[in-house]
């Protein structure tokens, strides 16, 4: 008897071992855990400041050879996205003509299946979605603290003024931020990256005009870099969610842009280099006559010598 009672006590062991196993592997059980959470980036600026004054971290070159800003993104009015809120069941069609359902199935079937990507009552999340979502929370928990400390301390003061806007609008884009992760279950950062604080120093160690031209530099190089990331997000997302919080955070960046060249100092080095193109015409030169063409509607039936008599 003892040594049957033992076998039995085995299995049931093995069993429950076997079933807590399983249970690991399970590749959505995180789905049901606590959404993750993240503090408002207004009320992390103390903390962030801090930590950037004991770090005493030695600013980087102020020139324009330093390494370009590739952060989050900024941007717009704060409007909430207007196709945000309503969960759409997958991937929007693509512009044009409407495709069949096999074809809409066999194409959400495939951005399942890409590398990252994962289902969502508003489509598929792909991994570039998600760092969009990161990078601009990023943004704001270094804009934030720049912004207002350049709202005191510039030299200028349409500086002070444009700078310290930038810091409200990313406040109200931060807590757009929050919500869209929350939904979509995306942790976020509470503190800016390695480069990021290096540029809080590089600004912070600046007195007088230096220090405008150094801030809006770093930030004018950050947004010109992320202008461009958003725009591919919001053109090849297939969620609902990431579409409208691409184009809000699209509208961000465009404002303020224009608020950092708007104090004037934004000149060449706080650009990025252009985009490489190909296959473009040239110029004509000065003294030649101006090239024209025809409005393009002149052209859709092969040109205006053909008339609707048939002369």
């Amino acid at each position: 008897m003892a040594s049957v009672a033992t076998v039995v006590l085995s299995l049931i062991v093995l069993q429950t071992t076997t079933a807590c196993s399983g249970a690991s592997d399970e590749p959505n059980a995180a789905a049901t855990g606590p959404v993750p959470s993240a503090l408002p980036a207004e009320e992390l600026v103390d903390g962030i400041v801090a930590s950037i004054r004991a770090s005493k971290a030695a600013p980087e070159a102020s020139d324009s050879s330093a390494q370009d800003p590739e952060d989050g993104a900024a941007p717009a009015d704060g409007a909430a996205p207007a196709d945000g809120a309503a969960p759409a069941d997958g991937a929007a069609p693509t512009e044009g003509a409407a495709p069949t359902e096999g074809a809409a199935q066999g194409e959400a079937a495939q951005d399942e299946a890409a590398p990252g990507t994962v289902s969502t009552p508003w489509g598929p999340l792909s991994a570039a979605d998600r760092d969009l979502v990161v990078k601009v929370r990023l943004a704001g928990l270094w804009e934030i603290p720049t912004g207002r400390q350049a709202a005191r301390r510039a030299f200028r003061a349409v500086t002070r003024k444009n700078l310290g806007e930038i810091a409200r609008q990313h406040e109200l884009l931060d807590a757009e931020v929050r919500e869209v992760a929350a939904e979509l279950r995306v942790p976020l950062p509470d503190e800016p990256n390695d480069d990021q604080k290096g540029w809080m120093a590089e600004i912070s160690a600046k007195k007088g005009l230096a220090y405008d031209q150094v801030a809006v530099m770093r930030l004018r190089l950050a947004h010109g870099k992320i202008f461009p990331a958003i725009g591919a997000v919001r053109a090849s997302t297939r969620n609902t969610l990431i579409r409208g919080f691409a184009e809000s955070a699209a509208k961000f960046v465009n404002t303020h842009m224009g608020l950092l060249e708007g104090t004037g100092l934004a000149g060449d080095h706080a650009l990025p280099p252009a985009p490489t193109v190909s296959a473009v015409p040239s110029t004509v030169p000065s003294g030649e006559p101006v090239p024209s063409a025809p409005p393009a509607t002149s052209l859709l039936d092969g040109g205006s010598h053909h008339s609707s008599d048939g002369q």
